[in-house]
């Protein structure tokens, strides 16, 4: 599992910039004036954080209930046996109509596989149930009236079964755009890594004091399996353990707001503290599920669950917001809330809890600088929430004319996962004007850029329709939607906009064909009288520097120092 991103530029992109050193300021970059962007309330909802509910088993969209808030994520389960049908055979077509399901209204998907879930029926493959393996771990706790049986997870087969599955699982859906996040799942009571109360404790349901769990062995080749098999998808455990945490895996709370805090040692922050994970938030995601009898009460003042009082003089939390903080939680499970929705006081405590968990995005600043047919803008962006952002989503910066139109953008590589809370970030891209790129250059070939052009900037989600990353600012939106706007820039004299030179026609003399030279002549000639820059007003910060600049020739620069706010 990827820990830290690695912010090399990837495709087309990686090939017209060179790295080099950078100017010790942001204000060394340029000679614009840094103007301060208005901030705005984190917004409620946002891609990859906050509540969410299960998806439907058929797929469908879950009827929105009154009170409800909005989500980006959704959340199902699978058993392994839909997928694997034979020994190395693999029928992933259940899962793909359920991602589609779920990416056709613009969410991402949690998912989970199991191979016993109580109440329905097993899901271990029928190949292995063929083979003879054990099926008599059948149980009665948890309603489950022996419906599906534990499996013995210290036969060799169904060991070689799921380190086989998790890397084929790999190989199919690793960066896969409609998924936001795994949990590990497969061992334990609905996958969650756990067979309590068969946990080799004497108790009434455990009378042989039976242990059903795998050895830490195993369960260390696991973790190692899914580190190998994902790079760029997060994968979460329910509990850290050494392996966990020498191979960077996120985590998961699956009893969140009610086994949470750390004032229990089996609580799960008691857990996170004692493996020294309590700080992996900084580099992995937390996540987790309301506990469900909580989920519809949890927000009432004073707290109305039914024996609440009993449960937390034996020292249970229920408490929301502290979770949250302790935790650094970004996203929550929260099915039971969308069902019933909540109302009046307790719906505005909902949406403060879902605005604070995970990332908070905000530009504190921005400037663009105009020289020769290029302009360069600038933004610092700082992480104003309790997680840092990370998913490795690509920034666009472009420029857009008056109709609306995007005139020139370009795509770079992001920084934020490594802007933790408190932090800041100045991305910089050098926007070419003659290069004939964007909406409009698809519609004139050659007519001049001139007038007013608007920067602009968003985080791009890579599902085509997905949910926009808003950013706690004023300006969101105010020029196209799911884009930031930064500010304009005022154009004294119109810019030549050409087309790229045709392959085949480029010379192999210094400097370029004819044509490219003449482009350049003029380009240094419009750029005698100097277009001036206008920036709207809003808000402030210091912080780490990114700088990626792209002129004509397609040369750029990259550099990266994060510093507190």
């Amino acid at each position: 599992m990827r820990k830290t991103p690695a912010f090399l530029l990837s495709g087309a992109l990686a090939t017209a910039l060179t790295i080099a050193a950078l100017p010790a300021t942001a204000s060394d970059a340029g000679n614009g004036e840094w103007t301060q962007l208005k901030g705005a309330p984190a917004p409620i909802s946002n891609p990859l954080k906050g509540f969410f509910p299960f998806a439907p088993d058929d797929g469908s969209e879950l009827p929105a209930a009154e009170g409800s808030l909005p989500y980006t994520m959704e959340w199902t389960y699978f058993p392994v046996s839909d997928v694997v049908t034979a020994k190395g055979v693999y029928d992933w077509s259940k899962v793909d109509k359920m991602l589609d399901a779920i990416a056709s209204r613009g969410h991402q998907a949690v998912f989970r596989f199991y191979l016993d879930y109580p109440t329905r029926k097993s899901g271990v493959p029928q190949y292995l149930i063929d083979e003879g393996i054990n099926t008599s771990r059948t149980y009665t706790v948890f309603d489950n009236n022996r419906v599906s049986f534990s499996p013995d997870y210290n036969d060799p087969r169904v060991q070689e079964m799921m380190l086989d599955f998790v890397k084929a699982l790999g190989e199919k859906y690793d960066g896969d755009a409609r998924v936001g996040y795994l949990t590990a799942g497969l061992i334990g009571f609905w996958g969650e890594d756990h067979t309590w109360p068969m946990n080799g404790e004497v108790s009434a349901d455990n009378p042989k004091g039976e242990n059903w769990m795998p050895s830490d062995e195993f369960r260390a080749k696991l973790v190692a399996a899914w580190d190998s098999a994902f790079n760029d998808t997060h994968i979460l455990y329910r509990l850290p353990t050494e392996a966990t945490k020498a191979h960077h895996m996120g985590y998961h709370d699956d009893s969140f707001a009610y086994s949470t805090l750390d004032n229990v040692d089996w609580h799960f922050m008691a857990h996170m503290k004692n493996q020294g994970e309590d700080k992996a938030w900084q580099n992995v995601p937390i996540g987790g599920e309301v506990y469900p009898p909580l989920q519809t009460c949890i927000f009432s003042q004073p707290l109305n669950c039914p024996g609440a009082e009993a449960e937390k003089a034996q020292g249970r939390n229920f408490d929301m917001i502290e979770s949250i903080k302790a935790t650094h939680a970004t996203w929550l499970i929260n099915h039971k809330a969308f069902l019933v929705g909540y109302k009046g006081a307790d719906l505005e405590r909902a949406k403060e809890a879902n605005a604070l968990m995970g990332y908070t995005l905000s530009a504190k600043k921005a400037r663009t600088t105009v020289k020769d047919s290029s302009v360069t803008v600038e933004a610092e962006i700082a992480n104003t929430g309790l997680a840092p952002f990370y998913a490795n989503w690509p920034i666009e910066v472009a420029l857009v004319n008056s109709k609306g139109e995007k005139v020139v953008s370009k795509t770079i590589e992001s920084p934020l996962p490594s802007v933790e809370p408190g932090s800041s970030t100045t991305v910089e891209a050098t926007l070419d004007l003659s290069s004939g790129v964007g909406e409009r250059a698809a519609q004139t070939d050659s007519a001049p850029v001139s007038g007013d052009l608007t920067a602009v900037l968003r985080v791009v989600n890579p599902l085509p329709n997905g949910a926009p990353v808003a950013f706690a600012n004023e300006a969101m939106g105010t020029t196209l939607p799911g884009y930031l706007s930064l500010g304009t820039v005022s154009l004294g004299s119109s810019l030549p906009a050409q087309p790229s030179t045709p392959k085949g026609n480029e010379s192999s003399t210094p400097g370029g064909s004819t044509e490219a030279k003449a482009a350049t002549a003029s380009a240094e000639k419009q750029s005698a009288e100097a277009p001036k820059t206008k920036l709207a007003s809003t808000g402030t910060v210091g912080g780490a520097v990114l700088a990626i600049a792209a002129g004509a020739l397609g040369l750029g620069a990259l550099l990266i120092r994060r510093t507190h706010a």
